[in-house]
């Protein structure tokens, strides 16, 4: 296999990801569900159940061109790992993201870090606690991530979706409260590094709405 720098893998691994996203069925995207008394099955996003088959078909991918060309098998998938197994990476191993892109045990291969949001669940604390994650591994000296990925999923309004994130990033830009110490600056790097994607439907890949730049 030829070997693949840390950069080719990020860039390769956002194809993979929105490649993976795209064979995210309906029964995946919007579970479906019954409740005492109801006439009709309804539906609901949950964010589990989404990470589940996305972190399968991105499993499936790694073994394709693509696969390869993020650097496969070399660099591989793990999907929210232990607290205690990211203190070489984060302080105190205090974040742990929803999916990582990386070859486990070399700092010099982490390519990207992702994580996951229902468009339902667009929270401030939420969505500031997994800015915070991300800015936390892409931050992280040279052992940082090449790139931090926030996947959205789910219909809202395009202009809504990126105003409320960098929202919330410029926020966390400011200088640090002392009243809140444990809480992640977000540094003008790390807003370059971090990508918002919206995979606003199923059997959709994913629309890049830019980094978090201004």
């Amino acid at each position: 296999m030829t070997d693949v720098d840390r950069q080719q893998a990020a860039d390769a691994f956002l194809m993979l990801l929105d490649e993976a996203t795209r064979r995210v069925g309906d029964s995946w995207f919007l579970l479906r569900y019954s409740t005492l008394g109801a006439t009709a099955p309804q539906e609901t996003y949950r964010e589990r159940v989404y990470c589940y088959e996305l972190y399968h078909q991105i499993r499936v991918l790694s073994d394709t061109k693509l696969g390869e060309a993020a650097g496969a098998p070399t660099y591989l998938l793990s999907g929210e790992i232990d607290k205690a197994g990211l203190h070489a990476v984060t302080d105190k191993g205090l974040h742990k993201p929803d999916l990582l892109w990386h070859e486990p045990g070399n700092w010099q291969r982490n390519a990207v870090v992702v994580e996951v949001k229902t468009a339902s669940g667009l929270t401030t604390d939420g969505l500031s606690k997994d800015l915070q994650t991300l800015g936390a591994f892409v931050d992280a000296d040279e052992r940082g991530y090449e790139y931090g990925v926030l996947l959205v999923y789910g219909d809202m309004a395009e202009k809504e979706l990126r105003a409320d994130v960098l929202r919330v990033a410029v926020d966390l830009q400011k200088a640090p409260d002392p009243q809140t110490p444990d809480k992640v600056r977000l540094s003008e790097n790390a807003r370059r590094r971090i990508h918002l994607l919206w995979h606003p439907q199923a059997g959709r890949g994913t629309k890049d709405l830019g980094t978090l730049e201004r």
